[in-house]
């Protein structure tokens, strides 16, 4: 009797290797065809390179579950197939259009824009397409390779679809005041902050670190750690430095952690944390920062000190939306997209970008 798979494999390439060893028969495929309907032909036709691959997010699952629709993290069109605005096709009015910003967010909207007939640039502030999405996924415990998917699919669609990606150029007004007339179209794709002036200032130098730069490694923090958010950036952080070695403290303002995190992954969430051994705060505020410590109070009103080399600010975020109304008056048309606009997740930076690019 034939042998039957289904559980998701990351390539078409893996599947076929196991049925070479006898591994299974068949591969029955059910969620990448979800992420990319066109997966088989564009693997026939030798563009691998081109598929979107399915990250295992349990977007669709999720769905499911609260019986509504199916939706897809790295697929928009999914669902919407019989509405025509939610397919890319060509522009009334070819445009020059800036793209600032090269995340998932700025890149779907590039790449759309661009399907569209559009000459579309995009400006990056840091040397690598990825956004923030670069250092998480780099620092995820459960999807680092399918996440590094994603920005590997966006590196290669930029060059196939010839979108010009000027790196280590930060857009600001004098800058724009120098391409006056230039666009017709800018897209500020900036993503977001940790608004780090929520908490005490640090009295002590060096203490205090970005998530974001713990991320990317561009800050190394100390053995003993206190994170501030648990939600899923905090977590992310604390589940990666746990795993190296580090003593990590999870501290949040809310009930319970994970509050920005989907259904489905809350509780995985809360296992690594279980696993991991990492203590956690909740419905604490911070009083203090300094003296290699975190002075703490609860909601009961109890006080307490949990001593930290490191203070790594991962919560609430804020939109970076100061370009937007810098540029109201420069170009004709500015719109914000993805984190620029309301902090959320990679499946709403997916489809609000791509939402965006198909209507440019």
């Amino acid at each position: 009797m034939p042998i039957c798979f289904g559980v998701r494999l990351p390539s078409p390439d893996m599947a076929s290797v196991c049925i070479d060893k006898g591994e299974f028969d068949l591969w029955e495929v059910c969620r990448p065809l979800l992420s990319d309907p066109e997966m088989l032909e564009k693997v026939r036709e030798g563009r691998d390179d081109e598929v979107r691959r399915c990250v295992g997010s349990l977007n669709c699952l999720s769905r499911l579950f609260r019986d509504l629709p199916y939706t897809c993290t790295v697929n928009p069109a999914l669902g919407h197939e019989v509405e025509p605005e939610y397919h890319i096709t060509p522009a009334a009015v070819k445009k020059k259009v800036m793209v600032i910003g090269a995340g998932p967010a700025g890149m779907e909207c590039a790449i759309a824009a661009r399907g569209r007939g559009h000459d579309v640039t995009v400006f990056e502030g840091s040397d690598r397409i990825g956004g923030a999405l670069l250092g998480y996924a780099m620092n995820d415990l459960a999807h680092k390779e399918d996440l590094l998917d994603i920005v590997r699919y966006y590196e290669t669609m930029a060059k196939k679809k010839g979108i010009e990606v000027k790196f280590n150029t930060r857009m600001d007004p004098k800058l724009m005041r120098s391409l006056l007339h230039q666009y017709d179209v800018a897209v500020v794709a900036t993503g977001a902050r940790v608004e780090a002036e929520r908490y005490p200032a640090s009295t002590q130098d060096g203490l205090m670190m970005d998530a974001k730069d713990v991320a990317l490694g561009k800050a190394t923090p100390g053995q003993r750690v206190v994170i501030l958010g648990a939600g899923k950036v905090g977590l992310t952080i604390a589940e990666a430095l746990a795993t190296k070695g580090h003593q990590v403290t999870l501290v949040e303002a809310d009930k319970r952690i994970a509050g920005d995190v989907m259904p489905s992954f809350k509780w995985r969430h809360a296992q690594w944390v279980q696993e991991l051994k990492i203590p956690v705060h909740t419905s604490s505020k911070v009083l203090a920062i300094g003296d290699n410590s975190v002075k703490l109070v609860n909601d009961k009103g109890e006080e307490s000190i949990v001593n930290a080399d490191t203070v790594i600010a991962a919560g609430p975020r804020r939109p970076n939306q100061e370009l937007i109304h810098e540029l109201e008056w420069m170009v004709d048309e500015v719109h914000g997209c993805g984190d620029s606009m309301v902090p959320r997740g990679l499946t709403q930076a997916i489809h609000y970008g791509y939402w965006l690019g198909v209507r440019i």
